[in-house]
C-alpha cells in the first residue's frame, strides 16, 4: 500500500487540517500534536471527536514564520 504524497510546503496544506495532516508537517510526533489540540496551544475547533484546524490557526501557531 503505497502512502499519499504529503505536502512539503505551507502552500500546499489543505485549507482544514486534520490531526494527521498537522502530523506529517510539523517535526512533531502523535502524542505531542494531541496534547497541542486537547490545550488549545494549536488554535481548533472540535466536531464531535474530531479536531479541525484552519490553515489560518496552523500559521498563528507557527508565528506566521511559513515557507
Amino acid at each position: 500500500m503505497s502512502t499519499p504524497k504529503q505536502p512539503r510546503r505551507f502552500e500546499e496544506l489543505p485549507e482544514i487540517l486534520t490531526p494527521q495532516d498537522l502530523i506529517t508537517y510539523l517535526p512533531l510526533g502523535r502524542d505531542a500534536v494531541y496534547a497541542a489540540l486537547k490545550s488549545q496551544t494549536i488554535p481548533n475547533v472540535r466536531l464531535g471527536q474530531k479536531f479541525m484546524v484552519t490553515k489560518a490557526a496552523l500559521r498563528e501557531f507557527l508565528g506566521g514564520a511559513v515557507e
